[in-house]
């Protein structure tokens, strides 16, 4: 009967060791089993807690039935300081123990278990010690009291300290190029730009540089590994690429973002396509120049309402879609929508793309909206003073106060062409997307929407961009109506 209990007891125990998945022992000499201990992950550029620890004489434990994904991973101390371990999806995870005291030093930090975290630790600790070195030769350098020889030693040092770090870390990733580790290394060496060619002149070689790295900037990013996602490389690499070397042309930017969401969809990394075309969406709606909607649109149309973003549940999707779909008639480049309204006299209609003029201003305006009233006596200063044979402005009055719309009118002297949708025919407001007043557009020859959503002060340099262009006005005259 005895020999059957200690079977039983040990497939129980060989069944429970089976169903770890991960076990990351933690000991942290000056914490006893009455603190918390946390486990949390890098995404992107935030952190997000994955498990509270368990506590057994004096031996915290992170466990679970399933193994964790590959990433930087954080032990949170009570005090929220916390260490960083990388955790790998190739190797055994119940084997992980990690020893520390509460100062976070490097050299009292061990890891056993994984071989990624000892040499994780190990270039911590190196990489640490340099940059002690550093501040130090820094501070000297930065005495008064310090030689200019001195000095100049000290940038040498410096320079020579930084190749160290570099160097190492590269040693580790040639030496075990399929690691973890060495994919996240690997993916934080910047790329070797080339000389450009020795027949171009300094402007030409800039170009020809900065165009080498817009297509080889990707070049250390492994991207099949999910992990690299965990951890802050990728957000920091995909924010520097464009910001650095995307031009805020959205034409480029659309080009540019397809092509790297091609490479990861084609190496595999659903993590890195996933973030790519989130970190994206929200970047270009942030974004501080013209037209970037056509960017927000085409991530929209491409990615949510094509079925790709396979984390988006439907209710998110179906918004998604709906605001593209509201976005999509006036995106720059777009023929704007016509409209035919009656004048103030409410006896002729006006219709916009009659106007035969090569610039036409467009703007939506209330008589109630506190803005609209600070910005249309800029307008109509503007029109007083210029050529009316390039430039017609056609004004909406997007209310319904007929009376105190002409009363306005007549006060104010819009000379302009002013409109109403007096008889509710025309459907603007949904062609438009009108949610607040003014909104300003700057159309070309052929009705295009060049400008969108600018402010009254911006008109007279678009309006003249575009006269310019079209070859209406010349450059020497441009320069001396400033």
């Amino acid at each position: 009967m005895i020999k059957y209990v200690f079977l039983l007891v040990g497939l129980l125990v060989a069944q429970f060791s089976f169903s770890q998945k991960y076990d990351i022992k933690v000991k942290l000499n000056g914490l006893t089993c009455d603190d918390v201990l946390l486990l949390a992950n890098h995404f992107g550029d935030k952190q997000y807690l994955r498990d509270t620890a368990e506590c057994e004489n004096g031996v915290f434990h992170f466990r679970g039935d399933k193994r964790l994904e590959s990433g930087v991973y954080l032990v949170v101390l009570p005090q929220k300081n916390y260490f960083e371990i990388l955790v790998s999806a190739n190797e055994d995870q119940t084997k992980y123990y990690f020893e520390a005291d509460t100062s976070l030093k490097q050299e009292k930090m061990m890891a056993k278990g994984s071989e990624e975290n000892k040499e994780f630790f190990e270039f911590n600790r190196f990489a640490g010690e340099q940059g002690v070195l550093a501040f130090k030769l820094q501070d000297e350098g930065k005495d008064e009291k310090t030689s200019e020889k001195r000095k100049e030693e000290i940038r040498t040092q410096l320079t020579q300290m930084s190749k160290d770090v570099a160097a190492k870390r590269a040693a580790i990733t040639k030496a075990q190029p399929t690691l973890f580790i060495s994919k996240l290394y690997r993916a934080m060496t910047d790329i070797e730009v080339p000389e450009a060619p020795s027949e171009m002149d300094k402007s030409e070689g800039q170009k020809f540089q900065y165009l080498w790295i817009q297509e080889h900037y990707w070049d250390n990013v492994d991207m099949s590994e999910d992990g690299i996602v965990r951890s802050p490389v990728f957000h920091n690499k995909i924010k520097t690429y464009f910001d650095e070397y995307v031009p805020p042309i959205p034409d480029t930017a659309i080009l540019l973002t397809d092509r790297l969401i091609k490479q990861i969809e084609q190496a595999g990394s659903k993590e890195q396509f996933k973030y790519s075309i989130h970190f994206l969406l929200g970047y270009f709606e942030k974004s501080k120049y013209m037209c970037f909607d056509k960017a927000v649109y085409h991530l929209a149309k491409n990615y949510y309402c094509a079925g790709k973003a396979f984390w988006s549940d439907s209710a998110f999707t179906a918004k998604m879609c709906e605001e593209s779909a509201k976005m999509e008639p006036t995106l720059c480049d777009k023929i704007a929508p016509d409209m035919s309204m009656p004048d103030s006299t409410m006896n002729k209609r006006i219709v916009m793309s009659e106007i035969s003029t090569p610039v036409t201003v467009l703007i939506f305006w209330d008589i109630n909206c506190g803005h609209c009233k600070k910005e249309m006596p800029i307008v109509s200063a503007y029109y007083d003073s210029i050529n009316k044979e390039h430039v017609e402005i056609y004004a909406v009055y997007t209310q319904g106060d007929w009376a105190g719309w002409k009363q306005r009118l007549k006060e104010e002297k819009y000379n302009f062409i002013n409109v109403a949708n007096a008889f509710g025919e025309d459907e603007f407001r949904d062609e438009y997307n009108i949610r607040s007043t003014p909104q300003i557009y700057v159309l070309d020859k052929d009705k295009k929407i060049r400008f969108k959503k600018i402010g009254a002060d911006n008109i007279a340099d678009t309006v003249k961009f575009l006269l310019e262009e079209q070859g209406i006005i010349k450059k020497e005259e441009k320069e001396e109506e400033k």
